[in-house]
Parts: C-alpha cells; structure tokens; sequence
C-alpha cells in the first residue's frame, strides 16, 4: 500500500513539473533586432567636422645639412671685404693665414674691357663658342675682366688656356694673382646649401676667391 502511495505521488510531481516547465525554467529572451531608417540618418555638418579634435603631427622639419667650406685666398686689401660680405650674409668664419706656395693663384682671364656692355657682349660670344664657364669680374681693379677659372695647380691653368686657345678664344692670358705680400682665406664650418649658392654668387666680386669644401676638424 505504501508504495502505491509513494508511486502515485512522484508521479503527480512529476506531471506538476512537466506542465509548469515554462515557469521552473527560464526561456531565452528574444531579441529584436533594431530596424535601420534612413530617414533619421544625420550626417554631420562642415561645422561640426571641423570643431572635431584632430590628432597632434610633429612636423618640425629635421635641420639641413652642413657642411665645411674654405674660401679664398684674399690679399691683406682684400680679406676685410670678404669678411664685411660674409657677415652680411650672416656667416660667421674664421680666419686662416697662408703661407707663400699656399696662397699662389693661377688666374685665366681677359683683360677688362672699357664698359660693361663690351664686356657682356663678349661674353655672350665665348659662350656661343662652347666656353662653359666664365664671369665677368665686378672688383674694382679687374672691373669688366673676363674671367675663365683660378687655380692652385698651375698645370690645371696651363690645360685650361690651351683649351680656350684651340676653341679660338683671344688675347686669353695667365696670371699669378697672389705674389708676395700675405694672403688669407676664410673657415666656415657650418654652410648649408643656401648659403654655398650665395657665396658662389659672388664670384665676380671676387675673382681671385675659390669656393672649396674641406674636411671638418
């Protein structure tokens, strides 16, 4: 009798159960996936992207590069020009004394002419000539002189005068520019680019002067 009992109650438990699952167990909520309309889509404006905050950029430019440059030489007349022309373009240098054989200078030039004018015109004619490089000279003494290189190597003069003999350039002569007295030049340990083409620009004024980069100490 007992067990009759205790059958007929796990059975009514077990239908209890079975007809209130839903209630025991929780069911897995549904999602409602969000529908999409256009219609209430906002772009920003133009004001509102441009008071947007913007990610910091370093752009600092890196320095140009420097380089070590010897100009010169100049006479004892001449070294105080160059010094108040390099410090006009900001250029600070320092001051080397040459000895004799160090400050020859083999110059190849054309006598001045009277004005600027014959002398430009010239010019204009060597180049016609295949002559590549030459200036016409602004310094006082040498004004309206034409002048084709100035070299330390004198046999690199020699070959320079033959050259322009052969292409029929004229009354062409070589000089020692700097015999005797003392001569000097100039150390810059800190010219970039710029200032190289500004220096180099000034070759007319300076005609006995050679640009030349040299090793940095």
């Amino acid at each position: 009798m007992k067990r009759i009992v205790t059958l007929l109650l796990v059975l009514n438990l077990g239908l209890l159960v079975y007809f209130n699952l839903e209630h025991i167990l929780p069911s897995t909520p549904s999602v409602k996936r969000a529908e999409i309309m256009p219609e209430k889509i906002q772009l920003p404006t133009a004001q509102e992207i441009a008071a947007m905050p913007r990610p910091v950029v370093n752009l600092t430019a890196a320095p140009p590069p420097t380089g070590c440059y010897q100009w010169g030489v100049f006479s004892s007349e001449r070294i105080a020009a160059a010094e108040a022309t390099a410090q006009k373009l900001g250029l600070s240098a320092t001051l080397q004394e040459q000895i004799p054989m160090q400050a020859r200078r083999f110059w190849i030039y054309r006598p001045p002419f009277k004005t600027a004018e014959e002398a430009e015109a010239k010019a204009a004619e060597l180049k016609a000539l295949g002559v590549e490089y030459l200036q016409v000279v602004q310094e006082p003494k040498w004004k309206n002189a034409i002048s084709f290189g100035v070299f330390a190597d004198e046999s690199r003069a020699n070959t320079l005068l033959n050259e322009l003999k052969a292409k029929g350039v004229s009354n062409v002569e070589k000089a020692l520019r700097n015999q005797g007295g003392s001569y000097s030049s100039l150390l810059f340990t800190n010219l970039t680019a710029d200032h190289v083409a500004a220096l180099q620009q000034l070759k007319p004024s300076f005609a006995e002067a050679k640009l030349e980069a040299v090793a940095c100490q």
